[in-house]
């Protein structure tokens, strides 16, 4: 890997994933089908906790950068770094507010990358359990957003032109976990002009807009580019398209080849296919459906296509997939 900040990504076995942990520029491991952990300080590796469909076992995530990475524990965070860019996790047991637990999340975590040097959100996943339960005269999945836009209003350093990539998925899990790629470089924000922006949602969806870009496109200074791209579903402008599982799965397609071609206007890599997406996680909401979403992904993928399918739940209770991932060119600058 050359000697400039960035970051690649891919999915391992979990033999190699193993065989490469003491390596000094794995920043994190990342996986799935396991125990939700934020991780421990001194190793790199991540629990998720979500249940994966199909491949067993799962592979797992693998994020590397130039190094040396430090493993270290900063307050309630577990931090991964590097010079100028770090993963960040963290896991909160109490999460009857969500709300407040969101805003613990965010202020911690904005404070801790600015202490590192890195106060660049690049991308965040966030599982939060019982997502669609509803809350008062919202949800659980509502109130979240309301304690992130609340965090952010108060640290009073990010608008929404700097919002990062992000994921909200729900699980059964006992814990809420956020974990996030930050660096000292910035990214640009892409939409899809297919939707309305999240941040810009009307009120039926809460009290406070989601506070997230559709993708964010990165340029890092060796000229190796990437475009983050976030959980993407079945929305267009901002309503929910469609009942069944295979036309929202299709329609998601339609959104994600969309996004690319706004990435590509930003800067991101030029992306001529769905292919692009690489490594690509699919999180499906009903197990039964996941026949269905990996035949149709299938039929606009290569062969052998890294994808892992994920079980859990979307932020609206009638979305049924969604699909996220990332776009890289060649990292040989």
């Amino acid at each position: 890997m050359p000697d400039s900040l960035g970051a690649t990504v891919s999915f391992l076995s979990r033999e190699a994933a193993a065989q490469i942990a003491g390596e000094p520029d794995v920043l994190t491991l990342v996986r799935f089908g396991t125990q939700r952990s934020a991780g421990e300080e001194g190793s790199p590796w991540l629990d998720t906790g979500l249940e994966t469909l199909g491949e067993t076992p799962p592979p797992v995530q693998c994020w590397r950068t130039n190094g040396p990475v430090q493993h270290t524990r900063m307050g309630r965070l577990i931090v991964h770094s590097s010079p100028g860019l770090a993963m960040i996790a963290c896991e909160i047991e109490r999460h009857d507010n969500p709300a407040d637990a969101a805003e613990t999340l965010y202020c911690d975590l904005v404070h801790t990358a600015e202490r590192l040097g890195c106060p660049h959100l690049l991308r965040i996943w966030q599982y939060l359990p019982r997502i669609n339960e509803p809350l008062g005269d919202e949800d659980r999945y509502m109130a979240y957003c309301a304690g992130r836009r609340q965090a952010l209003n108060s640290l009073e350093r990010h608008s929404d032109a700097t919002l990062p990539a992000a994921c909200l998925l729900g699980d059964n899990s006992s814990s809420i976990l956020l974990y996030a790629l930050v660096s000292e470089h910035p990214g640009s924000q892409v939409e899809n002009p297919r939707q309305v922006s999240a941040f810009k949602y009307p009120p039926q969806y809460g009290r406070s807009s989601p506070s997230f870009s559709r993708a964010l496109a990165v340029r890092w200074p060796d000229s190796h580019s990437q475009l983050y791209i976030s959980g993407t579903a079945s929305v267009v402008g901002h309503a929910t398209r469609h009942d069944s599982i295979e036309a929202q799965t299709r329609e998601t397609i339609a959104n994600l080849e969309s996004l690319l071609k706004a990435g590509h206007a930003q800067g991101a890599p030029r992306a001529e296919t769905l292919g692009a997406i690489n490594p690509m996680k699919v999180y499906v909401r009903r197990s039964g459906d996941y026949p269905t979403v990996r035949r149709i992904l299938e039929e606009n993928l290569p062969e052998e296509h890294p994808a892992l399918y994920l079980k859990a739940d979307v932020c609206r209770k009638d979305l049924l997939v969604e699909i996220e991932g990332v776009v890289s060119d060649d990292f040989s600058g």
